[in-house]
């Protein structure tokens, strides 16, 4: 098993990190006795570890970093209370390959990976880690998400056809686009349930930021 390397260390060891340890870089945040540093938000910067949005500042793209890994640090909590699931290859190879399409050839991914002193398999060690917080909040969250047809129904007459005709676009029947607009939903309301239940995680932690605030 090949060593892992001392950035990928602190940066999967840093939601366990005691505040006694030797920091050797800037904290950026501190979530109870767990710390995230600024070398690794701007690691996962330079990895394009999460999509960047269009127009983004490098500030705000940063604080948008500190604020996943300050939301994942308190989710894996939970998780490693029941056990991480194994996540199946073709899952971390598929997240890999999104993440790989963010830069304009396999080379700059590598020549990324590279410049913060990762191994490809490293990579796939912090997108494991990721996929498991994930698929522990499908399971746990998932099932409570409910949309009845009477609330399809009005989205449909509603804001999307609205938005259709806003874009220019046509309008189907609704017996064509009904599961289209019940995924849409779902989607909707379990992102509305995990940021409900990360709020009340952070309520419970004392999360100190000093950088991108």
């Amino acid at each position: 098993m090949p060593m892992i390397s001392r950035r990928l260390s602190i940066l999967l060891l840093a939601i366990a990190l005691p505040l006694s340890a030797k920091i050797v870089d800037r904290v950026a945040a501190v979530v109870d006795r767990q710390v995230i540093t600024v070398s690794e938000v701007n690691q996962m910067a330079e990895l394009r570890f999460f999509a960047r949005t269009s127009g983004e500042s490098e500030d705000d793209y940063r604080h948008r970093i500190l604020e996943a890994l300050i939301a994942q640090a308190l989710r894996f909590r939970d998780v490693e209370r029941f056990g991480p699931e194994p996540i199946p290859k073709d899952s971390i190879e598929a997240r890999v390959t999104e993440i790989g399409k963010r830069f304009p050839t396999p080379a700059d991914l590598d020549a990324a990976l590279n410049r913060v002193e990762l191994t490809p398999d490293e990579l796939r060690a912090l997108v494991t880690r990721q996929l498991q917080v994930e698929a522990y909040v499908q399971e746990r969250f998932a099932p409570l998400v409910f949309v009845s047809n009477d609330e399809i129904e009005t989205y449909y007459r509603g804001t999307w056809t609205q938005q259709r005709k806003q874009r220019g676009l046509a309008v189907p029947p609704l017996a064509d686009v009904r599961e289209e607009i019940r995924s849409l939903l779902r989607a909707s309301r379990l992102e509305g349930e995990i940021e409900t239940w990360t709020t009340q995680l952070r309520e419970r932690a004392n999360v100190d930021i000093y950088a991108w605030r």
